[in-house]
């Protein structure tokens, strides 16, 4: 099979793309000044129904200004917010800036249903959960493409940089009979700018820091700047930002290291206890003269370095055609720090190129059908080098490689008013190649590579696997309003999927929207949602010999399966009240995870297989309340309850809180461009895993015990032995996988509730001359964070300053034209249901 070419076809691709926009945007640039008379554009509704939001009166009055808002996310058609059928949630550009986001992670975790997580082991940055279903079974779009570039199946929030962004667009939920594979828990559509005046300019200076005196200061230097311009035909935008920040460390007396300023845990008053260790306890351990080193370098955050590029170009070519060209190009380099006792000390970095180039073909055939065409190809690209300080015997780099080709094709037909459906096909190429899935030659027959008999010419470059498959799908989608008093709609629709590895799947779905009154709105959706198996579920290869162990991955597994179920309302009484509810439930089956294989393999190694025998079932409650106190100021309030079940062990899933608020306050005074933001989310109490011994888990003790600790455990394993080593293996395995402590000699887990806490950031800003806005905030408020369960950056002081520019008008910038976002519950003032 053919491999894919180096990374050289990606720097081709960009500048193919760079010149030809280059070429295009020069004879704009150089034409004249007169701008041509700015027409009122005209939307197109679900019903497709033409309405003007611009001179709507009442769009920016009402708590959620939904009369203004477009979507696409929740049927791949452009609709009104108002007139969803289906639960979709807005974060607008607003909220956006008054949240202070640097990136998107920063953004959705004020979403109720919506939890933003530091990366836990094999992740990276950061990553999010729907619904209590975890990162790898949410979908992620840019403007409807494809992302790529999973690590441990969770894409990192921290890439997609805050900076030309337009909105975001979550539908909670199965979505897979719209979407395909991977949207088990919902999905996330990243929109980005679009140029909509004639010409305009933008830029964005910012620099922060945390506490220097316990920890690393974190310290951050971020800039962009875009301009675009909108003549004749053409429209065009183009962004730029660079952004470097320093590592941090969250031990305890941290100090500058002795390299690159990296950090180092030797401050002279270091002590070698925990804070909370009783005195008598120091006192008897000091007697006692403990052997004791000081702690290695290390870093618990990266440092980086980071450079985005992106284009948004769009051809009128007739009042029925348009053709769109997008790409962008990120390229991230971080470094960090990691000790592993008891003196071995690694430097790690990661260095990416991320890239996306899209073309789109919108074509108006007649006034009842509307043909669009989308291709696209992503592309990520990662080097990941692992070099131990004054030893090169664990050295080693590894390269990922995964590139996307998607096509896709949707014709919409309008019956009558009210009544659209969609025809969809879709095809698309997916190719991988990493060091972690096994080589061609150790899948296939004789399962033996030629380093294997004659050894490899580089030690340091762990061999790469490459695997590829093809993802074909047909759906239909039918959306009709069936009444309008009562106003009824209904959107049901079938996908079916055929996957080149495992096969075909079909997935249906159903949502209904019914307005019981003009006030009270109720929404309910049900839907299949599928993960096909990743490459290395499907193709893992690793060996750790030291502990004598060796994962593997099946190639027969299937794909995950979700049947999820959404039922919830809106209620605006009035224009200062809004309130939404949202009950889901969602049932997950075919989970992959690691099963213990009976057999050892020639070398004597215990094999651990991916497996589908994992099931978990998630539900619980969403609601969020907004209440306008004044025409500049609104307070906002939401709470989300969420039960998890492993329903194999009957645990909990692993750091899923039953309970968390959100809330947020904001003032906008828009004559004096004065605003501040304040955004709150409180966590509740978080289940963690622990070992059970035999019958409960092992009490949490200071390290200076772990010998007694230690002691307690052999003694208690040694009578589990005595009592239960008679029982058949396979009796033993069964209870092992249920957890069931009574019936074999493995370990058996149990929970501890966890980790409470509440992040609280703070933002002011206050617009000078109408045309900058100088802003400063602080993130992270009461300075959480937690090295086991919850390593976030700590305090974060920041200052920077905005400018905004457009060359038509005769002064500077109205920034008071736009009415003030209205705040939902969870600092979404946009969001609605």
């Amino acid at each position: 099979m053919e491999k894919m070419r180096p990374f050289s076809l990606l720097k081709t691709l960009y500048l193919i793309l760079f010149s030809g926009l280059c070429i295009i945007g020069v004879p704009i640039f150089s034409q004249g000044e007169v701008a041509p008379e700015k027409k009122v554009e005209e939307k197109q509704d679900p019903d497709g129904q033409k309405t003007t939001p611009e001179t709507n009166k009442e769009a920016g009055n009402g708590t959620n200004d939904r009369g203004s808002i477009i979507t696409v996310t929740g049927t791949r058609r452009k609709g009104f917010l108002k007139d969803s059928t289906i639960t979709t949630e807005v974060i607008t550009r607003k909220d956006i800036d008054a949240m202070g986001a640097r990136d998107i992670s920063q953004t959705l975790g004020n979403v109720p249903g919506i939890e933003v997580r530091p990366a836990q082991a094999g992740e990276r940055g950061a990553t999010v959960r729907l619904q209590g279903l975890s990162g790898q079974n949410v979908l992620i779009l840019v403007d409807g493409q494809r992302t790529t570039g999973r690590f441990s199946g969770s894409i990192d929030l921290t890439r997609f940089k805050a900076e030309d962004i337009e909105r975001i667009e979550i539908v909670k939920g199965a979505s897979s009979a719209l979407y395909g594979s991977d949207a088990i828990a919902g999905v996330i559509n990243i929109i980005t700018k679009e140029q909509k005046d004639p010409y305009t300019g933008n830029f964005r200076t910012f620099m922060g820091g945390g506490n220097p005196t316990y920890y690393g200061t974190g310290f951050e230097f971020r800039n962009y700047a875009s301009a675009g311009v909108r003549k004749g035909i053409v429209s065009t935008t183009f962004t730029a930002g660079w952004h470097r920040g320093d590592g941090y460390d969250l031990t305890p007396d941290a100090t500058l290291g002795p390299k690159n300023g990296r950090i180092e845990s030797l401050s002279p008053s270091y002590s070698p206890f925990p804070v909370d260790t009783p005195l008598w306890t120091k006192v008897y351990l000091y007697r006692k003269k403990l052997p004791y080193e000081g702690p290695l370098e290390s870093t618990s955050g990266s440092a980086f370095e980071d450079l985005n590029v992106s284009n948004k170009t769009t051809f009128d070519i007739s009042e029925t055609f348009k053709l769109g060209f997008q790409f962008y190009y990120r390229y991230l380099n971080q470094n960090a720090v990691d000790a592993v006792p008891p003196r071995a000390v690694y430097d790690r970095s990661n260095k990416t190129h991320d890239f996306m180039g899209a073309i789109n073909a919108d074509w108006e055939v007649t006034k009842n059908l509307n043909l669009n065409v989308n291709a696209n190809y992503a592309r990520f690209f990662d080097t990941y080098t692992y070099d131990q300080r004054k030893s090169d015997a664990q050295d080693k780099r590894e390269k990922l490689d995964n590139a996307v080709t998607e096509v896709r094709t949707r014709l919409d037909h309008k019956i009558s008013e009210g009544h659209v459906i969609s025809y969809g096909a879709e095809t698309l190429i997916d190719q991988f190649s990493s060091a972690r899935i096994a080589p061609d030659c150790k899948r296939n027959f004789p399962n033996i590579c030629a380093s294997d008999i004659l050894g490899s010419s580089d030690t340091y470059q762990t061999q790469n696997g490459y695997a590829q498959r093809q993802r074909n799908a047909i759906y239909i989608q039918d959306e009709w309003r069936v009444s309008n008093a009562p106003r009824i709609q209904i959107v049901p629709g079938i996908r079916s999927d055929h996957d080149s590895i495992y096969g075909g799947q079909t997935l249906p779905k159903l949502a209904i929207r019914y307005d019981v009154t003009d006030k009270f709105k109720i929404r309910a959706a049900n839907g299949l949602g599928y993960r096909a198996p990743s490459f290395q579920d499907l193709y893992y290869n690793f060996i750790n010999p030291g502990v004598g162990y060796r994962v593997a991955g099946n190639p027969d597994l299937k794909p995950e399966l979700s049947r999820s179920y959404n039922l919830g309302g809106e209620w605006e009484p009035n224009k200062l009240v809004w309130f939404s509810f949202n009950f889901f439930y969602n049932n997950v089956d075919n989970l992959i995870g690691f099963r213990t294989n009976p057999q050892r393999d020639a070398s004597g190694l215990q094999i651990f297989n991916t497996s589908n025998y994992q099931k978990a079932l998630t539900k619980g409650f969403e609601s969020s309340l907004t209440f306008r106190v004044h025409q500049n100021f609104s307070v906002g309030t939401g709470y989300t309850y969420t039960d998890t079940r492993d329903e194999l062990t009957n645990l909990p899933l692993e750091g899923r809180g039953y309970h968390r608020w959100n809330a947020n306050i904001r003032f906008d005074h828009q004559p004096s461009g004065f605003s501040f933001s304040l955004f709150a989310v409180i966590f509740g109490k978080q289940p963690y895993y622990c070992t059970k011994n035999p019958l409960w888990c092992d009490p949490v003790l200071p390290s200076e015990f772990s010998a007694i600790s230690a002691q307690l455990t052999a003694e208690a394993t040694n009578t589990i032995n005595a009592l239960f080593g008679n029982i058949p293996g396979g009796v033993q395995e069964y209870c092992t996988e249920r957890n069931l402590s009574y019936c074999t000699t493995a370990a058996t887990y149990g929970v501890r509730m966890v980790n409470p806490h509440t992040n609280l950031n703070f933002r002011v800003s206050q617009k000078v001359l109408g045309t900058f806005e100088i802003f400063a905030g602080v993130d992270n408020v009461l300075d959480t964070f937690d090295l086991t369960y919850n390593p976030q950056k700590p305090r974060f002081y920041y200052v920077g300053i905005d400018g905004r520019f457009n060359a038509t008008s005769s002064g500077p910038v109205d920034y008071s034209a736009s009415p003030m976002p209205s705040t939902s519950p969870t600092a979404v003032p946009s969001t609605i249901r």
